[in-house]
């Protein structure tokens, strides 16, 4: 086995990736964002009180083994601009674009601080996102702009801002390609009568996880408080022809009892509503949660669809939702409103994906087949149908297996 491509630096792509180097294959990793992780980077561990296995420090933990591995070749802030079927592979075009500050950054954040542009021009990577090393966009920089302002370089203790970077374009010939892509989650603001875009205590999901990444705890957009009243609000977005998002996510119930529960442990005094359709917690059985929900006093289970949310008495948010027997409208009021949205696959309709063959399914997954693995095409991860980062890290070990084996027939 020679070189082979990953696209995509997520969960599926950093598990492929390792897996293949372990194989003995050197690996060139493409990631479009500014690090590693993948949606991982933005989502926190659940494990205060005890390990949740929510899956986040797995994508961390193989996006630093990836980085250290001397035969793995890691371009950032780069796409795959084409890919060429050649006679023992693909010839494989790729844009890196600069970042403008190198490999010597500490991370201290110094250039942030002195960053005179609102909103700034200079970022650390988002989340746990690895390497842990800063990046600028030019479209923002007033040096880039005025070509004045070189704040950020002046305090560096490590001299890693470099003006001077250049975007590269780099040719690599790899024997497979390993497209993992990923998802990007729906935009809980598209469902407009739950209050998100116009109540700044309507929040999403990933929003409730970076909230709890960045500062350990939860607080309310509107005041930094701690909410007290809490509701979390299942299926937004997914199981929605008007979105095209027909299906269920899959994870999103996993994912919501876990944040649940960690909010209960950082503070055993929150009212939280549950409001729920159906709950599909893939492995563990359901009644786990709901045992662990009937054990708190301070926790409901409600078997409806809410209906509206509205600003209340005092600042609170007025959640409306018929009740379970669908006889009567009731209406509870909460400090802060959690919607847990589901996933699209992203990627998966590109150009590049149908230059390689990949088709979409009725529903915009790319599946991937035995037919494209034949042609050193591995489709692997959530683009091809929702699944969770444990269920990513199987299936993508499963397909490095496939390619290993079939390398060495």
């Amino acid at each position: 086995m020679n070189q082979v491509l990953v696209i995509g630096g997520g969960p599926a792509g950093l598990t492929a990736a390792k897996s293949l180097v372990d194989r003995g294959a050197e690996v060139v990793l493409v990631e479009k964002k500014e690090s590693l992780g993948g949606n991982a980077r933005e989502l926190t561990c659940k494990g205060i009180v005890e390990c949740r296995n929510c899956g986040v420090c797995f994508a961390i933990d193989r996006a630093n083994e990836v980085l250290k591995e001397p035969s793995a070749e890691v371009l950032l802030l780069s796409e795959v601009a084409s890919a060429e079927k050649s006679e023992h592979g693909y010839s494989v075009k790729i844009k890196s674009s600069p970042r403008y500050v190198t490999d010597d950054c500490n991370g201290c954040g110094k250039c942030v601080a002195v960053c005179p542009v609102d909103g700034k021009a200079i970022f650390p990577p988002t989340g746990s996102g690895q390497p842990r090393i800063h990046w600028i966009d030019r479209s923002k920089c007033l040096h880039f702009k005025k070509g004045k302002c070189e704040k950020c370089a002046q305090v560096c203790p490590t001299k890693a801002v470099d003006y001077e970077d250049r975007a590269k374009n780099v040719t690599r010939n790899v024997s497979a390609i390993v497209y993992a892509t990923g998802i990007d989650p729906v935009d809980a603001c598209e469902i407009s009568r739950l209050g998100c875009g116009t109540l700044k205590d309507v929040i999403s999901s990933v929003d409730a996880e970076r909230i709890l990444n960045e500062n350990g705890k939860l607080l309310r957009p509107s005041d930094g408080k701690a909410p007290k009243r809490i509701a979390v609000v299942q299926c937004v977005g997914s199981r929605s022809v008007k979105l095209g998002v027909e299906y269920c996510s899959k994870f999103c119930c996993k994912y919501a009892t876990k944040i649940s529960q960690m909010l209960l442990d950082t503070d055993p005094e929150i009212n939280l509503d549950f409001y729920f359709m159906d709950l599909r917690t893939l492995y563990e059985p359901q009644d786990e949660f709901k045992l662990w929900a009937k054990s708190k006093k301070t926790v409901k289970l409600l078997r409806t669809m809410p209906a509206a949310v509205n600003l209340g008495k005092d600042g609170k948010l007025a959640l409306r939702a018929a009740s379970e027997t669908d006889l009567d409208i009731t209406e509870q009021e909460y400090d802060l409103i959690i919607l847990s949205v589901g996933m699209k696959p992203a990627g998966a309709s590109t150009e590049l994906a149908k230059s390689l063959g990949i088709q979409t399914s009725q529903m915009g997954f790319a599946p991937g087949s035995m037919e494209l693995e034949s042609r050193g095409v591995y489709v692997v991860g959530a683009v091809t149908e929702p699944m969770d980062i444990e269920e990513t890290a199987v299936r993508a070990i499963a397909a490095a297996s496939r390619m290993h084996r079939g390398a060495s027939q």
